[in-house]
Order: structure tokens, then sequence, then C-alpha cells
């Protein structure tokens, strides 16, 4: 009787993989099979236990047990049967264990260094590496083109479910979603926009400076000093708030609890089911609290904010309105917190991380510095506009988004009905495929010497840059970042003013290369610590 049973659960687990898990996305549904299989096995007991005229508990939770582990086993060699031999994917280069489960890749990544594997794999298998079950990691000069460009049939992949069920822009993975509400984005981030929210940026970055100048000649923690800028920015731009973290030294909770919840997402960023099982069956957990922290924060102020005010804010409410009749109010409410969300993520941690990064480079390469403050002497350091016409400024500011992109591993994609072509390789339809930014624009087929800070190859010594369409830091296309225009401004304004107020040197007895050491792939970059003396200029 028992043997049946056995045979019947070795079964079921290879009918489930079959039938059932091998088809559709299930990454919104972890939480449901793994409470539903909880009940399967609750129900197997009762079962045994009543089939075995009620002998001992004990007795029958252990048969239960070998049915369940039978199952699993099953279920798991079937996938990884059909994963290794049968899969459209079998021909594609890569390691075993990646095209067996993602488990591989999050134990791999579980330090966050995500573009460090990449970078490997592409040294040691080439342009398209099979790195998950269903997914091809592509590492070419062309590649975010091929996933973002003017044509490309590529859609979003899971990944972007991440705030499920708020939405946005950004987070959604309907292009009519997507095409509804980019609008709003546009106008918020448009030249008239920018003219008024220039003014505020040079507000900040004036507070910036005099921050450090009340520093005199002592350490300044750069990464701290500006994620206390970038926040300041964000909030007054988004959402006409001052905090004056800066001017008060001040620290908000979103800022400690971003420290925190990042470094959860970083290792699974490529395996969301994993999130979203967290999300609904450890929210008690500090990681988790903390993100939803993060999220809770925005949809606050979003909802604060509904008297009339100039900024970003204003055009997200006045969509919200206009898609009255286009989706219902739960709807727009959803997609208002999302946005709200997207927009703090993306307008602070993006551009601290390039930020940071600039300084590093600023101080690294005082060669470089002093170009650029006899560059700047001849405009209006308070003019983005005006600063963007400087060449060395604009080839030092793409160098640094070059070799330190703000999202290094980028978005990922699901191949269209026909596929993907790369060079002379179809990536079958319905293919999970990556570009990440920090490998691809790292290429030595793209870039002369690509490891190597060298600004005037965007405008002197072109010769060095062999493909330009691998350099894409805020992507291409419909779906490049719509914030492009306020990280310029911001990143334009910042270093001119550095290096028109201050001398800057690497603290005593700070290694530079720690910003590079402890570099981890979040979601968003984040560098490593930078410690600085900022003296200023006696002009």
């Amino acid at each position: 009787m028992f043997l049946n049973k056995i045979v019947f659960a070795i079964f079921s687990g290879i009918f489930a993989h079959n039938a059932v898990f091998i088809h559709g996305e299930w990454h919104l549904h972890i939480p449901h099979i793994v409470l539903g299989h909880c009940f399967l096995s609750i129900s197997t007991l009762g079962l045994i236990h009543w089939t075995d005229n009620y002998e001992s508990l004990a007795c029958s939770a252990q048969k239960t047990s070998i049915l369940f582990a039978l199952y699993l086993a099953a279920l798991l060699t079937s996938m990884t049967t059909y994963r290794i031999f049968f899969h459209r994917l079998s021909g594609f280069p890569g390691p075993k264990l990646a095209a067996v489960s993602k488990f591989w890749h999050v134990y791999q990544v579980r330090f966050s260094t995500n573009y460090l594997l990449m970078t490997d794999l592409h040294k040691r298998y080439g342009n398209l590496i099979r790195t998950g079950p269903n997914e091809i990691t592509i590492i070419h000069p062309r590649a975010i083109h091929l996933l973002d460009g003017w044509g490309s049939t590529t859609t979003k992949d899971v990944w972007y479910d991440i705030l499920v069920p708020k939405m946005s822009v950004v987070f959604t993975r309907s292009e009519q979603h997507h095409k509804d509400t980019l609008k709003a984005w546009t106008q918020a981030l448009s030249g008239k926009a920018m003219r008024h929210f220039n003014v505020r940026v040079s507000h900040h970055v004036n507070a910036l400076c005099n921050c450090l100048k009340t520093r005199g000649n002592q350490n300044v923690n750069v990464n701290d000093i500006i994620s206390q800028f970038t926040f300041d920015v964000m909030a007054d731009i988004l959402f006409s708030r001052s905090y004056n973290l800066l001017s008060t030294n001040g620290w908000h909770p979103y800022l400690e609890h971003r420290k925190h919840a990042l470094p959860f997402l970083g290792p699974i960023n490529d395996t969301t089911w994993i999130g979203h099982m967290m999300f609904c069956l450890t929210p008690f957990w500090k990681r988790v609290k903390d993100w939803f922290y993060m999220v809770s924060f925005c949809v606050d102020k979003i909802q604060e904010r509904l008297e009339p005010k100039i900024d970003m804010a204003a055009y997200f409410i006045d969509e919200y309105h206009k898609l009255e009749g286009v989706y219902d109010l739960d709807k727009r409410n959803l997609h208002l917190q999302g946005t709200a969300a997207t927009a703090v993520i993306a307008g602070s941690d993006t551009t601290r991380s390039a930020l940071i990064a600039a300084v590093w480079f600023l101080t690294k390469y005082p060669g470089h510095v002093r170009k650029l403050f006899d560059e700047i002497q001849t405009v209006d350091i308070n003019d983005p506009n005006a600063l963007g016409t400087l060449p060395h400024l604009e080839g030092f500011i793409a160098e640094t988004l070059r070799l330190l992109p703000p999202a290094m591993s980028g978005g990922a994609r699901i191949t269209g009905p026909e596929g993907l072509q790369v060079d002379d390789t179809l990536i079958p339809p319905g293919v999970k495929v990556t570009a990440p930014k920090y490998a691809v624009m790292r290429l030595d087929s793209a870039f002369v010497d690509p490891d190597e800070f060298i600004p005037e190859r965007w405008y002197s010594r072109p010769e060095l840059i062999l493909d330009k369409r691998a350099f894409a830091p805020f992507s291409v296309g419909a779906r490049a970042c719509v914030g492009k225009p306020l990280a310029y401004a911001e990143l334009r304004l910042v270093v001119a003013a550095l290096v028109q107020h201050f001398e800057i040197d690497f603290a005593p007895d700070y290694d530079p290369m720690t910003m590079w050491r402890e570099l981890k792939d979040q979601v968003t970059a984040q560098p490593g610590a930078v410690n600085c003396v900022f003296t200023e200029r006696s002009i």
C-alpha cells in the first residue's frame, strides 16, 4: 500500500514540473505555492493517519516526510534533466550550475558583486552566456541597443514587478501603461521645468560647498555628504520639502533604511521571486521592514503633496487626475504611489553613486582638475546648460558614467516573438536577456584602454572609441531614463563648483582603492568609502 503512495509521489513531482511549473510565470505566486504545499503536506499527513487506522502520529509524520521528499526529489530531478539536456538554451555556453538554477547566481553574488561575476563570465565564455535556466547575458557593444533601442521587440522582465501592486512608468511591464504615463515624466523634466529646477539645484550645490568649507582641513566622508546632498535635492524638486540635511548635518531615517534594504536586494536582484516571497512571508524581518519603510516614505510624501506647488509631484498629481476614466481609483492610487517610489529611488540613489565616483576621479587625477578649472572660467558655473558646452567637463562626466554606471547590471528584458539576433546567433523567443552595463562599457572591442580614465576620448581623441553604441549609462530608445537631464544638471553643477572652490586630496591613511574594493551592485551602484580633504582655494 505504501509502495503505491511512493510511486504516486514520484509521479506527482514529475507531473508538477512538466504540466504546471514549466509553463508561464510564477514569481508573483511563490507565497501561494509555499503555503499550498504546506497545506498539501498537512492534508497528506491526515490522510495517511486515517488510512493507517490512526496508528501513531509520529509514524504517519515519518511517512509523510518520505513522500514529500520523494515528490521534491522527482520535481527537482525532472527540472534539472530538462534544463541541462532538453532546454532550447542547452547549446549556449555558461556554467552548468547556472543552467540548473538561479540559486547558483544568488550564491555567487551573495556579497553584491554581480558586476565582477559578469566580467569574469565574459572572459571565460564570450559575448553570449547562459546565466540562468531561461536566461542569456549579452556582453556585446550593441547589447543595450538590441534590448532597448528603437525597433526592439523585447519586453520588460519580471524584475519590473518588484513594486507590485504599485506601478509606475518604470516599474510596469505593460507597454500601454508605459505610454499612458510617460507624458507626466516628460513634462516634469522638460526644458521649461528644468529651468526652474536648475535654480533649486544650484541652491543646494551652494549649500554643499558651504558645508565643505566649514570642515576646514578635516577628513570628509564623501559618501555621507553626497547622500545628504542628493536627498535634499530630491526632496526639494520632487516634494517641495526642505530637509536641509547639509546645513544641519542631519541624517534622515530614509537614508538609514536604504542603507540596510539595498544589501538585501543586491544578491537577489536577478531573482525577484525570492524578494516577493520574503515580502509576503517574512514582513517582520528587519531588512524587509527597511524596504517597506523606503516605499512607505515615498507614498506618505506624495499623499501629503496635494496642494499646488511647482515641483515634479505637481505633474504626477495632474496626471493622476487626468487618468480618471482610463483607470479605476485603486489603480490610479497604486500608480501614483509607485511613481513616487520610482522618483525617490531613481532621483537620489543613481545620482549619488555618480557624484561619489566623480569626486574620486577628481581626487585621483589632479591633471584633469587643472583642465576643468581653466575651462569653467569661461562660463557661468551656475548654469548647467552653459557648462554642457565645455568639452572636457562633458568628457569627464561621460568617462565617470562609463567606468561606474549608476545601474551596473541594467534592466532585464524578454525576447520577442521572433527572438533576438546577435551577430550569427539567434536567441529564441521568450528568453530573459540582460546587458550588464558595467561589463559592456568596459569592452576592449568598444574602447581602447577600456579600464583607463581618459575624458579626452569623448572630444579630442575619438580614435579611443571603437564602438560608441556600447556607451549608454541611461539606456537608449523609448526606455531611456527620463531623469537624464536632471542627473546631468546635478553632475555638471557639482563638479564645476567643487573644482572652482576646492583643492581635493584623499584623506591621510585612506586607500584610494577602497571605493572599488568595496563597490556593491545593489539595484544601483553603491561605491565603497571615499574619504577626502577639501581645502578651500584662495581665489
